[in-house]
């Protein structure tokens, strides 16, 4: 009875053993989008959220991605680093949205909504990432 168990326990290894594994790789990929905003490029809204500066980034990629996830960051020191939207720095409110082929970056002031924050005086560089999803 022990060499049964034995030789079946044997069998069931190899078994497991001859499985072959497959990894398959998604279909689609990550996009990433380097662009820069100008100081000029800012424009003053009005409405119900209060006062605040926008900025377009447009790409017909965006567009592509608009079922999937659209992560944004910017480079706002001129260093190698990048701030995740949404976050808030100095009183400043940074966040954004995303539309068919384009992004649009929103600068609040953090305290007083209907006070515009200073205005972006260099480039700032952002960083978009279109993130495919698994369907």
């Amino acid at each position: 009875m022990k060499r049964l168990a034995f030789l079946l326990l044997c069998i069931t290894s190899l078994g497991f053993v001859s499985c072959k594994k497959e990894v398959i790789a998604p279909e689609t990929q990550n996009y990433t989008i380097f662009a820069s905003i100008q100081p000029g490029q800012w424009q003053v809204a009005n409405d119900s959220e209060g006062r605040y500066y926008y900025a377009d980034i447009n790409n017909p990629e965006i567009e592509r991605y608009e079922v999937d996830g659209v992560i944004v960051s910017m480079a706002r020191f001129n260093d190698d680093g990048y701030d995740a939207l949404p976050f808030t720095f100095g009183g400043v409110r940074y966040s954004y949205t995303s539309y068919p082929g384009r992004v649009r970056i929103y600068l609040q002031n953090h305290y007083d909504q209907n006070v515009l924050p200073a205005r972006p005086s260099g480039e700032i560089t952002t960083r978009v990432v279109l993130v495919a999803s698994a369907e």
